[in-house]
Order: C-alpha cells, then sequence, then structure tokens
C-alpha cells in the first residue's frame, strides 16, 4: 500500500501526458548510462547544469550546485575537507566511506576528503538521486555527483575573470586554450580566491574563517589517429582556511536542543582552528573506437593529499579551562591536531556498444588502492600522553556491467549488475613510540543490482520503475575500552530502494517537469556519534520515502522560471542503543525508534525567475532565487537542531562584446542558522569545565555575501 500510495502520482501523470508531447529537436546531453544520451530517456532523477545554467545561476562551489538541487543536502563541517552529505533522507557522516560517489572527468575521487576542492572550468555537472553502486560502486548508495572539466578546442582563446566582494573577498580565474597542432590541444585553467573571512570571534575579536585558494589545471588532448584519443590531466590545489565553532552553555537544556536566537548570538567560548590542505593528481584516459560497433575506454589516475588541522579548545571568556575549579592549562587553551594524509591509485577500463540498435551495453573492470592515515591527537585532556594514528589501506575490484533492450517499440528495460570487493586493513600505531597498538583487517563484498523498465510513448515523454540494491562499505572505530558502547569494526550499510517517476517536455522545449517518488531501506545505518572522537554505532533499520519535483519554463519575453521540491521522510525502525554516558535517573538502554536521521531535512525546496534582454548594444541577465530548508536535526537523539530557514540570492549581469559585469550577493537577507552541531554532554570528561556546563557546540554560516565581477573573453 505505502509503496503505491508513493508512486502513483507519477504513473498518473504519466498517463495523462503521454499524447501531448512532440520530439524537440534540441536536448539535455548526460552520461549517467555510461553513454551519450538525452536526460528525458534515463531512468532516474537527473539534475543536469551546463555551461549557461552555472553562469546564470552564478555555481561556484560544489555547495552551490547542491543547494540549488531538491533532495540532497551539504554540511561544510568545522575544518575544511569535511563534508557531511545527506541525499534523499541519510546522510553521510564524519569518519565515515560517503554515500554519493564523486566522479571527476569519468574516475571517482577516493576520499571525500576532495569533494569540497573548488570547481572550476566546467562543461556539465550531473546529480543522480537514488543508489547508483551498479555503475558507481560501494560508494553510491544515496547518489552520485559527476563534473565533466571542459576539453581543450581547436582555436586559440580564453577567459579572464576578476571579482571582488565582502569579507575582503578577492577572486581571479582564467582560461587559456592552445592548440599546438591540429593533433596536440592544450587547456591551462586556474583559480584563485583570498578572503578575510566571515564569522568573528568575540574573544580574540578576530575574523577567524579566512581563507586562501589557489589551483591550477592542464589538460592535454591527443588525437592519435581518426579512431583512438588521449587526454591527459594535472592538477593542484591549495587552501589555507580558519576554521571555528561556537559553544554556548548548556543549549540543550536552556533551549531544548533550539539552535536560534540567543543560542546563536551569545556563545559561551570558542574553538578555533587553522587548516592548510594540499592535492595534486594525474589523470589518463584512451579512447578507441573499435569499427562502428564499438568502444574501449580506459582511465586511470592518481591523487596525492594532505591536510594539517590544529585547533585551540577555548572555553575561556575571560576564565581558564578548570576541572573541579583547578586550572587544568596556563592560558585555559588545548591544543588539538588532526592531519590527514591520503594517496590512491585509480584505474577503470569499459568496453561500450556504440550502435543505435535495440541492444546497447557496456561492461567494465574497476580498481582502486586507498592509503589513508589519521592522527586525532587531542591531547592530555582525553588520550593521554600520546596520540593514536590510524593507518588505513583498501583495496577494491568492481566488476560491472550493464543492458538496455528495447522490449516493445516504446518500452526499454535495462539490467546493470555490479559486484564490488573491499579489503580493508588499518593499523593503529603510537605517534610517539611507534607502537602497534592494534591491528584489524576486513573484507566488504557485495552484488549490487539495477532493474529499470521505461515507456516512451513519444520522443519526450518517459515514465519509469527502477529498482536497485547499493551498499557502503563497514570500517573501522577507534579502539573501545572495557565501557565503551560500540564496536571495534562497524558492518557495511546496504540500501534497497525503488522509484517511480515521469518526466516530460512540450514540443518546443520551452518547458521540462519531472516528478518521482521513491522509497529506500536501509540496512545497519552507519550513524556517527561523538564520544571523545567519532565513532559509528550501526541503526539497524531507517525507512525512508518522499516524493520530488522539478519544473523549467521559458514563458517568454526573455523571462524564465524554474523550481523544486523535495520532501523526504526519514525515520529509524525500532531502535533500541544503550546509553553512551549515563547520568543518574538516566536509563542504561536509549530508544531512538522513530527519530528523524541526522543532517536530513524533511522539506528543501528551491525556485528562481530570470529574465534576459537587450538593453542598447548589450544583453542584460537578472536572476532572483529562493530556497527553503526545514528544520535539521544533527544528532540521533533529534535534540540539537536548526529550525527551517529561508535563502534568497540575487545577480544582475550586463555583457557587450567580449566583456561581461557582474552584480551579485547571497543570503540576501543574512540568515543565521547553525550548519553542524554536537552535543558535548555525550562526552563525561567534559562534564562541569568551566561555568553552567555542559557544553553544546556549532558552526553558523557565514551570513550575507555580495560582490561584483567582470571577464573578457579573447
Amino acid at each position: 500500500m505505502r509503496l503505491y500510495a508513493i508512486m502513483s502520482p507519477a504513473i498518473s501523470i504519466a498517463l495523462l501526458l503521454g499524447s501531448g508531447y512532440a520530439h524537440a529537436d534540441d536536448s539535455i546531453v548526460v552520461t549517467a548510462r555510461g553513454r551519450a544520451e538525452a536526460e528525458i530517456r534515463v531512468p532516474d532523477t537527473i539534475a543536469v547544469y551546463g555551461p549557461a545554467a552555472i553562469a546564470a545561476q552564478r555555481l561556484t562551489t560544489i555547495d552551490d550546485f547542491i543547494a540549488a538541487t531538491p533532495g540532497i543536502f551539504i554540511i561544510n563541517d568545522q575544518d575544511p575537507g569535511t563534508n557531511l552529505i545527506s541525499v534523499r533522507g541519510v546522510s553521510t557522516n564524519r569518519s565515515q566511506s560517503p554515500s554519493i560517489a564523486y566522479i571527476v572527468d569519468g574516475l571517482a575521487l577516493p576520499d571525500s576528503e576532495l569533494f569540497t576542492l573548488r570547481p572550476y572550468d566546467l562543461a556539465r555537472v550531473e546529480i543522480l538521486k537514488g543508489p547508483q553502486g551498479a555503475l558507481f560502486g560501494r560508494s553510491a548508495s544515496g547518489g552520485a555527483i559527476a563534473m565533466t572539466t571542459n576539453d581543450p578546442g581547436p582555436d586559440w582563446g580564453g577567459e579572464a575573470a576578476v571579482g571582488i566582494g565582502n569579507g575582503l573577498t578577492w577572486t581571479a580565474d582564467g582560461v587559456v586554450n592552445a592548440p599546438v597542432s591540429q593533433q596536440v590541444q592544450l587547456r591551462l585553467a586556474g583559480s584563485y580566491r583570498n578572503s578575510d573571512g566571515f564569522i568573528r570571534n568575540s574573544f580574540l575579536d578576530k575574523k577567524v574563517d579566512g581563507s586562501i585558494s589557489r589551483n591550477l589545471r592542464l589538460k592535454a588532448k591527443v588525437a592519435l589517429n581518426e579512431t583512438a584519443t588521449f587526454r591527459f590531466r594535472l592538477g593542484w590545489a591549495n587552501e589555507e582556511g580558519g576554521a571555528a565553532y561556537i559553544s554556548s552553555g548548556n543549549v540543550t537544556g536552556l533551549y531544548g536542543g533550539r539552535l536560534s536566537g540567543a543560542a546563536l548570538t551569545d556563545p559561551f567560548g570558542d574553538f578555533e582552528g587553522r587548516a592548510s590542505r594540499t592535492w595534486w593528481g594525474a589523470q589518463a584516459s584512451y579512447e578507441q573506437e573499435a569499427g562502428d560497433g564499438l568502444l574501449f575506454t580506459w582511465t586511470g589516475g592518481y591523487d596525492d593529499y594532505h591536510k594539517d588541522f590544529v585547533e585551540e579548545l577555548d572555553f575561556r571568556n575571560d576564565k581558564p579551562l578548570t576541572l573541579f575549579g583547578a586550572p587544568l592549562f596556563p592560558d585555559g587553551i588545548q591544543p588539538i591536531s588532526q592531519p590527514v594524509d591520503i594517496k590512491a591509485w585509480t584505474s577503470e577500463t569499459r568496453l561500450t556498444s556504440r550502435g543505435d540498435g535495440p541492444l546497447r551495453w557496456h561492461v567494465g573492470l574497476f580498481y582502486q588502492r586507498l592509503e589513508r592515515d589519521r592522527t586525532d591527537d587531542f591531547g592530555p585532556l582525553l588520550f593521554g600522553s600520546e596520540a593514536l594514528r590510524a593507518e588505513t589501506r583498501s583495496s577494491q575490484i568492481g566488476v560491472f556491467g550493464q543492458a538496455s533492450y528495447d522490449i516493445a517499440p516504446q518500452v526499454e528495460a535495462t539490467l546493470a549488475l555490479r559486484y564490488d570487493r573491499d579489503r580493508r586493513k588499518e593499523d593503529t600505531v603510537g605517534t610517539a613510540s611507534g607502537t602497534t597498538v592494534a591491528q584489524r583487517a576486513r573484507t566488504f563484498e557485495k552484488w549490487q543490482p539495477k532493474l529499470s523498465l521505461a515507456w516512451r510513448p513519444t520522443d519526450h515523454l518517459t515514465a519509469y520503475v527502477t529498482g536497485a540494491i547499493g551498499f557502503k562499505a563497514g570500517g573501522f572505530n577507534p579502539l573501545p575500552g572495557p565501557t565503551d558502547v560500540w564496536q571495534a569494526v562497524f558492518p557495511a550499510e546496504t540500501t534497497r530502494s525503488v522509484e517511480a517517476g515521469v518526466k516530460g517536455e512540450s514540443a518546443d522545449g520551452r518547458i521540462r517537469l519531472s516528478l518521482a517518488g521513491f522509497i529506500t531501506d536501509y540496512d545497519n545505518f552507519q550513524n556517527t556519534v561523538f564520544l571523545g572522537n567519532s565513532v559509528v554505532l550501526s541503526v539497524p533499520q531507517v525507512d525512508v520515502h518522499g516524493i520530488e519535483a522539478s519544473a523549467q519554463a521559458a514563458l517568454g519575453a526573455g523571462f524564465s522560471l524554474d523550481g523544486g521540491l523535495a520532501w523526504t521522510h526519514s525515520r529509524t525502525s525500532t531502535y533500541f542503543t544503550p546509553n553512551p554516558t549515563p547520568e543518574p535517573g538516566e536509563p542504561a538502554i536509549l530508544n531512538m525508534s522513530g527519530k528523524r536521521t541526522p543532517n536530513a531535512p524533511d522539506w528543501t525546496i528551491n525556485s528562481g525567475i530570470g529574465w534576459q534582454g537587450a538593453a542598447g548594444p548589450a544583453t542584460v541577465n537578472v536572476r532572483l532565487s529562493v530556497a527553503y530548508v526545514s528544520r535539521v536535526d544533527f544528532e540521533i537523539d533529534n535534540i540539537l537542531h536548526s529550525p527551517g530557514y529561508t535563502s534568497v540570492d540575487g545577480r544582475i549581469g550586463v555583457s557587450h562584446g567580449a566583456w561581461t559585469f557582474d552584480l551579485w550577493a547571497k543570503n540576501l537577507l543574512d540568515k543565521r542558522w547553525a550548519i553542524s552541531a554536537f552535543g558535548q554532554q555525550q562526552l563525561p570528561l567534559l562534564l562541569g569545565l568551566g561555568p553552567d556546563g555542559p557544553f553544546d557546540s556549532f558552526t553558523i554560516n557565514t551570513g550575507r555575501q555580495f560582490g561584483a565581477s567582470a571577464s573578457v573573453r579573447f
């Protein structure tokens, strides 16, 4: 009954509109199923952003793309590189494998630390929702984001842009396209951003979230012959940034966990940090056409990443950090260090059919070797004299295939299947002594099938039903003590999803609509809890269902309208868990049944209106967009939460010849909300530190941002 209720709206609309659409000459092209095809033919929910949408909506970060897409939600935590991603109700938390795959130029990034590197010079961004493990592997249980950077072209030219904004923010971007010969083409792109920041530390009386980012990318395209092409990409990025989160006394007791108003504006203490991270990577690909019917593709890459993160635990507020009335440190500050090192080797080989016959298929082989070292040096306050380093080694092998067949003139069936085997080892080593404290190893493996049926009564109307299974590998918690409630190894997470949807567009392509309903069941949902360190406590079952809709319309007279909404009901099923820090009078076992999952708002809504027209010899572009996010709970107990909030963005652009000038603003109304939070009352050692403990900690958004930019093509 629940399945029918979710699916029936999409199916009904498909039947209603089935005869009302005709073929349009232009279409949105995606590569979601391993081959270039019109987006409307793909039996999945996909959001696609091409160069025009990227420029019109001023999408400059991964946060921007996700904020413009209903049903997906991202939080950047207090340190750069740490992000919490929620897709259709279930999020990835700290210290876990991602729930969403991140693919750049056809190759999956090895770790979520790389997801927040600044994107630039993009040709297309595709966001796929729902399990995508059949093609993208064990870290795509919630979906996938595929970014395609611009290839070198046959003509000399480029673009340069500079910008200025509040927070003393300066930006510079540049692209140079250089055809060396008819066979060899090069493209050099770079991006620079420098900001003093927006969040002020009240005790130090200075902004603490300033940042600098520098990015370079060189791409080469070599036509080896008429049927073979070689591509090479070399990239480098360096970022330095401040990080801060705030403690505001006992928010749980004072405000019922509601992070708004006085809780945001009257903090008790500050955590101030500084991060520096550097990445470089190389990627090569080879394409060979084998006659008219086959395409062979190999893509390989190497990533090298290092992050230093140091912060100061500061509860001073003009008072030293104390324990039972005695100062713990001379100035009340406890330094914390969390360096991360990542090295990864990735390779994928595919064989794809190129014909337009009734059978279309591809098969592939994937391999990835990941080395990840992380040290959590919280000092003597938490761990004694010696910090521990987790040295994780992972080897993943994936074999996959997909076939689509036209079982009738208007009906297509698609079957995809992937087998993933992920062998993980972790050594826990003392950083001072070099002693190996523990050695653990585990193999996670899973078959991930996906089956779709698509009905196309016309070329530009598709109704579909898709079922898929995905999984996310398990992992290793910090070593538990005799009284700790967590296990040393947490299990893999499995998803089972069914989706029904309809996509359509008008005969002239001026109106596009989509509607989808889905049900997803999660086994062993990996929920992160802060208990002196981040640990995973598996939730046996999470039930998710929801509806998503989107629309784009060219209204005439230069006006355009777009919008989308997603309602997602994500709740734990029957769930009893040991109380990690029982207080007097509290039960030893907690009932967490029926709780909202963390970082998973019930509603996400976005809309925008734009206008383009002539003003003498110039072209004017205007856009106003609004986004709404309902209540966000940050922990599975549903105590610490941010009320719903609305953000308004705007842009005015003027183009004349090769020049473009922009005025832009984000969060025009200067709304403030918490973007992440955790309850330190979970940590007994911090109870009673300073006056009015225990403390709850959170990060706030940056407030209003605005600026201007100018660019020129040459």
